[in-house]
């Protein structure tokens, strides 16, 4: 398969580069402490983020797009970024 024709390399590279920014920063704030109004809404927005860059990573690698390394990376990252414990977890007492 060929790359689109109708596509402008350095207008994907900034689409891509602002998504794969998006996806590392919606990672970091879904990992906030519960205390937080936006939690919900951060976990939201991650899994939202998740899920465009997992398909932008399926896409890349259909297309035979060199950003297939970066998305998967991308992808990678947040999937084990999104379960890392960044606070300090409370253990009850005793355990």
């Amino acid at each position: 398969m060929a790359t689109l024709p109708a596509a402008d390399p350095g207008m994907l590279f900034w689409l891509f580069a602002a998504l794969h920014f998006a996806g590392l920063a919606s990672m970091f704030l879904a990992r906030l402490p519960h205390a937080k109004r936006g939690h919900v809404l951060g976990q939201l927005v991650f899994l939202s983020c998740l899920m465009i860059v997992g398909l932008a990573t399926m896409f890349t690698i259909v297309t035979q797009h060199n950003c297939w390394v970066w998305s998967g990376t991308t992808f990678s990252l947040m999937a084990v970024g999104g379960t890392f414990d960044f606070g300090h977890s409370a253990r009850a007492p005793g355990i």
